[in-house]
C-alpha cells in the first residue's frame, strides 16, 4: 500500500496487477527448472541429487477402497521439503519488470490463524 499511495501522490492513477502464487510450487516445470539449475555454479553431485529428488515420483488417488494406478509427476516441488523453497527461488529468480516505469514487488504473506 505504501508504494501505491506514494505513486498516487504524483500520478492521477496507478495500475496494479496482483498475482496469487499460493499454488506456485505445484506448477514448477521440472525441465525448465533443470535448465536453470544447470546454468548455476552447482557441483554436479548436488545437481544429480536434486534431479533424482524431482524425478521418478508418482502419485495415486485412493477413494474408499479403490486405489488408482500410479501416475508420474513431472511438475511441482515437494512442499514442506527443505530444498523446495530454494528450488522455487531459482525457478522464479529471473523475473523482472519489463520497463523502468514498472515496480515488481514480491509480497509474501503469512495466513492469519
Amino acid at each position: 500500500m505504501h508504494h501505491v499511495t506514494r505513486l498516487l501522490e504524483t500520478n492521477s492513477y496507478v495500475r496494479c496487477l496482483l498475482i496469487d502464487f499460493s499454488k506456485a510450487f505445484d506448477v514448477v516445470d521440472h525441465g525448465i527448472l533443470a535448465a536453470k539449475l544447470a546454468r548455476l555454479n552447482i557441483p554436479p553431485v548436488i545437481l544429480s541429487w536434486i534431479f533424482s529428488f524431482l524425478t521418478g515420483r508418482t502419485q495415486q488417488v485412493k477413494h474408499i477402497f479403490q486405489l488408482s494406478s500410479p501416475k508420474p509427476i513431472n511438475r511441482g516441488i515437494v512442499q514442506g521439503s527443505g530444498v523446495g523453497p530454494m528450488l522455487y527461488i531459482v525457478m522464479e529468480g529471473d523475473l523482472k519488470a519489463l520497463s523502468s516505469n514498472n515496480l515488481l514487488l514480491n509480497m509474501l504473506t503469512t495466513p492469519i490463524v
